[in-house]
């Protein structure tokens, strides 16, 4: 198991859904971000041999994040970091009986 100081959590993810909100001046529909709630996150490098393993899968150009554990991301579908809109390809939380835990998301970039 990967160890984190709490020093390494510095960034925020805002964790919630998207919604289609119509313009009230020109009638056209935009898709905003609706946040439910933040956490403070560690970002998660991979090696270059990682790197080379997932090319050319769906993991390709996605990135990973490191929360605390909670409950409440699982069912979240889009993540937005500095402004920029992820959808949640992986969630994979730690159900050990550790007393400290962690949960990776694995985020790609919404086009």
């Amino acid at each position: 198991m990967e160890t984190f100081k709490p020093a390494d959590f510095n960034r925020k993810a805002d964790f919630g859904t998207v919604e289609s909100k119509q313009n009230p001046n020109n009638g056209s529909i935009k898709k905003t971000f609706v946040n439910q709630f933040s956490l403070w996150y560690a970002p998660k490098t991979r090696t270059l041999n990682q790197q080379y393993q997932i090319q050319g899968t769906a993991l390709d150009n996605t990135k990973i994040i490191v929360v605390r554990h909670n409950t409440a991301v699982e069912g979240i579908q889009v993540v937005q970091i500095d402004g920029v809109m992820y959808d949640v390809v992986q969630y994979s939380p730690d159900e050990s009986n550790a007393i400290i835990t962690y949960d990776f998301v694995t985020l790609k970039r919404r086009s």
